[in-house]
Order: C-alpha cells, then structure tokens, then sequence
C-alpha cells in the first residue's frame, strides 16, 4: 500500500488528518492485529500519530487493543458499520433470493461484487457447504485484474483503462502484462463472461458473469468460485448459463432502481 503521506491532493476542501486516520484504519482492518510499529511503517506516519489515531479510534470503538502483546485491532463496530450500509443498497436486497436459488443448483460458493475504484468488493456471498472450500469475506477487496468478477466488469466498463491499473504476480497464473490483459478482456467481451484460472488464489477457480445497471456501465458481476479440483469444463458451461440467468433475473427485479441501486 503506498505511503499515506503520499496524498498530493490540492483541494481545499480535504481533511487532511481524516485521510490519513481512515488510512491507518483501512490498514488495520487488512491484519488480525497490527503493532503502533508495524503500523507505521505500514502508513509511513510517525509513531506518534499512529498513538493518537489508534486513541480516538480505541475511544470510538472501533479499535481496541490486546492487553497480552499490546497489539491493536479493528472491533466489531466497524463490522457493523459497513453492514448497515451494505444492508440499504437495493442491489443487496433484490440480488438476495436470487443467489439463494442459484447455490440452490450449484452447491458451490456464490458471490455478488462490485466495482470500486480498481477494486472489486464483494457485496454479498453464499458459502458451500463442502468440506473442501476456500472463503473470501463479505466486503473484501480484490484487485480486479486477477478476479473473474473484476475482469467481467472491465471488459465491458468503458471508464476504466486498464493502464490506470497497477499489474503484478499474486499467483502463478495472475496476468501481469496490459497486452495479455486486453487479450483475455477483448475474449471476455466476445464470450460474455470471465474466468479466474487460480489467478488470486491457488487452488480457487472463479466464473463470473457482469451485469449491466444501466445502457452505459457495467459496474456488477456474479461468480461461482470452486476449488480447482471440482471444476470440470463440462461445469464451467453449465455455470456459466446459471449466473447468466441469474444476472437477468436480477436485472429485471431491480426494474425502476437501475443505476441507483449501488
């Protein structure tokens, strides 16, 4: 993560502590717990104003601290907090009972995402119930050059270039050159639909399909992500027309909310 004392931002109107508050807390939520030390390095802030923040934070509730090892974590008020906005988004809603119906005929793990700046965050998930399975949280940030739902939603988002991403290895199989990323988008747009081959997590296949939101963006998808081992290509099409049916159903119940409902 760059340095938050990297902002170069002239606006006025920014508040520069508050950025660079929630910035240490962004970091924080990423670990199980995180020393004033590590933090600092971590934020390139001073070990002081790492003490102050974590203190109105921990005074807020929505940071406490470990009394065995001194270490601070993010509390569940934060938990909280993003639910209870997730919770009003009509997308979240609408979308619900359709994913319940879809992992009703796949049995494998189902995911709603969406795109925020060169992210995707996952919005609402079902889990499978195998035994063999591999789970990324609810609000989880994914880059989205190595996600079948990022990759979904970039191939047919036309405000996004993909030279404002920033490429890099996660995983053996994770694209790490623009050419080999426009290539595979150019394939997502003439196939509709995208596929994560262990790209962000070894052993974890994904297939995604994007869902438009209105005439001109696309800026949500649908995946079903499986262990690598249970995925045949016989199930990647069979997949594939699952969440292809799901996205119009879902699409057709958001009616009226359209590009408001996220």
């Amino acid at each position: 993560m760059e340095s938050i004392e990297n902002d170069n931002s002239k606006q006025s109107y920014y508040i520069n502590s508050l950025i660079k508050s929630f910035g240490v807390l962004e970091i924080l939520s990423e670990y199980d717990e995180m020393s004033i030390l590590e933090l600092s390095k971590a934020s390139g802030l001073g070990k002081s104003s790492i003490h102050r923040i974590l203190g109105t934070f921990k005074h807020m509730g929505y940071v406490n601290q470990n009394n065995i090892n001194g270490k601070y974590y993010a509390t569940i008020k934060l938990f909280e907090l993003g639910n209870k906005v997730a919770n009003r988004m009509p997308l979240r809603k609408v979308a619900r009972p359709f994913l319940e119906e879809l992992f009703e005929l796949c049995h494998e793990t189902v995911n709603i995402g969406i795109l925020d700046k060169y992210d995707v965050v996952y919005l609402d998930k079902i889990i499978t119930k195998e035994p063999l399975r591999i789970e990324l949280d609810i609000g989880r940030r994914v880059p989205a050059f190595c996600s079948a739902m990022g990759k979904a939603i970039l191939a047919f988002n036309e405000n996004i270039s993909i030279s404002e991403l920033q490429l890099r290895k996660i995983t053996d199989t994770t694209i790490d050159t623009y050419e080999e990323l426009e290539n595979q988008l150019k394939q997502i747009r003439n196939q509709g639909y995208a596929i994560d081959n262990e790209e962000y997590i070894k052993g974890l296949t994904c297939i995604s399909v994007p869902m438009k939101v209105d005439d001109n963006m696309s800026y949500v998808a649908l995946s079903i992500a499986s262990p690598s081992a249970r995925i045949t290509e016989e199930k990647k099409q069979i997949y594939t027309q699952l969440l292809r049916n799901t996205a119009d159903k879902i699409i057709n119940a958001l009616g009226a909310w359209g590009k408001h409902c996220i």
